[in-house]
């Protein structure tokens, strides 16, 4: 690449992270207005939102469960109407095959995104923002760049998006670069267009919303005895992730009979219900990794949200929620961590530390990000806890045997159904030429739903 293409490709990359931070910046404060009417005004409770951001305290205002329960069926089903399930899947997915989604299908789901999250679900902000910028991405360079130059753009929105979600814009950049693989693969050329939108995205959200970490996690410097801890956290979170995806899959197949919008009624009625037995479900649990970490929550009580969360995680992405998993898998693996670490109190790091560990764990087993998982960590918490953090995040990834986005395999020929299994062929996020069942091949009818032992044709590369 020359020069006068390098300096063309960083100033749009700088560009683009610029608008994508201000479109993150204006998502954010569009969230916690639907998110103070619907749960603070009309259900009377409101989660603690992010230290980083000026949160932390929440607010109870009589809180009224019977609204609850009556509302969110009602609200989760209107979303379903104007939203569209093309999340991060359909943009790895679109990677593989060189398809695109359209600006209807990315605008639409991030609408449903913004009331399903508003309304208290507990998937995570990052999709709607990482998916706004990837659109942002492929239009700029479909209409400024030349086709060598325009493919990295989608890159650098992408970053910026998970960069201001996250306050973590080296790690948003890494996490933008490796998503779209399942094993120690990166699209290393789009780094530096990823690195530069992501810093200059963050630049502008945090002008809005704060340059502090996101959570307020300062962890002590781990001792060598601390490493056997990290092993078994890695090995615990690999057993959580795959318990996680499992749930996932078994609610499809599940729920296959169920049209769209029953579906997101159903999803609704359940987080309500929860909620109304167990309010710290709403909201992606964050937060209450750092509330956690300190001793004002007791251990049985972390188990306890840990792993109804854990299986409302399972039921709500398996019913197909707006909204991303990356930010509750972090949460999730920081509560288990923190649950662990306070109940082995001689043989654990501090709890802070712990958190950290577990989150970078969790994430990297599920979603197959060990580099990124590392940096958002690193960058959530400092790094002094590197020495922990590597062996546990890279004995999660090596023990998880299943991932949260079967799209990353779409490199081969074919692909196993069982994780789409309970799908219809027309809910996919990618394109198939038809599929193999009982030896017999089929046909692509959009309204054929999978099973778990259909071999997925892909279409043939160059035609």
């Amino acid at each position: 690449m020359d020069r006068r293409h390098v300096l063309t490709l960083i100033a749009y990359s700088a560009g683009l992270g610029l608008l994508v931070g201000l479109v993150a910046a204006s998502f954010t404060w569009l969230l916690y207005q639907v998110q103070e009417y619907v749960l603070g005004y009309l259900v009377g409770y409101l989660p603690p939102g992010y230290s980083g951001e000026n949160g932390l305290l929440h607010t109870f205002r009589n809180p009224h469960p019977w609204v609850l329960l009556l509302l969110l069926p009602l609200v989760f089903a209107g979303a379903s109407l104007l939203g569209h399930n093309r999340g991060l899947a359909k943009i790895i997915a679109a990677y593989h095959q060189t398809t695109r989604a359209t600006l209807r299908e990315k605008l639409r789901y991030a609408l449903g995104s913004l009331v399903e999250l508003g309304a208290g679900s507990p998937m995570g902000r990052e999709g709607p923002m990482a998916v706004l910028g990837d659109w942002m991405g492929d239009a700029l360079g479909r209409r400024f760049l030349p086709a060598n130059l325009a493919r990295h753009l989608p890159f650098a929105g992408l970053a910026a998006g998970f960069a201001a979600a996250f306050h973590a814009p080296v790690g948003g950049a890494l996490l933008a670069v490796e998503i779209f693989f399942p094993g120690l693969v990166l699209a290393i050329a789009s780094l530096g267009p990823a690195l530069i939108g992501a810093l200059a995205g963050f630049t502008v959200y945090g002008a809005f919303w704060g340059y502090e970490p996101l959570l307020s996690l300062q962890p002590l410097p781990p001792r060598w005895y601390h490493l056997g801890f990290a092993l078994l956290l890695g090995a615990l979170m690999a057993a959580v992730g795959t318990l996680l995806v499992h749930s996932v899959r078994a609610v499809r197949r599940a729920s296959a009979g169920l049209s769209f919008m029953p579906r997101h009624a159903l999803l609704g009625l359940i987080v309500a219900a929860v909620a109304a037995l167990l309010p710290q479900t709403l909201g992606d649990g964050l937060v209450w990794v750092e509330l956690g970490s300190t001793p004002i929550l007791p251990v049985a009580f972390l188990v306890l949200l840990a792993a109804v969360r854990t299986l409302l995680l399972g039921l709500v992405y398996g019913l197909g929620g707006y909204g991303a998993l990356i930010g509750p898998a972090l949460a999730l693996g920081g509560l288990y961590a923190v649950a662990l670490a306070r109940a082995l109190p001689a043989y654990a790091p501090d709890a802070q530390a712990a958190a950290l560990v577990g989150m970078g764990a969790l994430l990297a087993g599920v979603v197959r990000t060990p580099f990124a998982a590392l940096l958002l960590v690193s960058e959530f918490g400092g790094y002094a806890v590197l020495p922990l953090a590597l062996p546990a995040i890279f004995v999660a990834y090596v023990l998880t045997p299943v991932q949260v986005f079967p799209e990353q395999n779409l490199a081969e020929e074919t692909v196993a159904a069982a994780p789409f299994a309970g799908l219809r062929v027309g809910e996919l996020t990618f394109e198939i030429r038809g599929l193999v069942r009982d030896g017999r091949e089929l046909a692509a009818d959009p309204e054929l739903v999978l099973e778990a032992d259909d071999r997925l044709l892909l279409p043939r590369r160059g035609g």
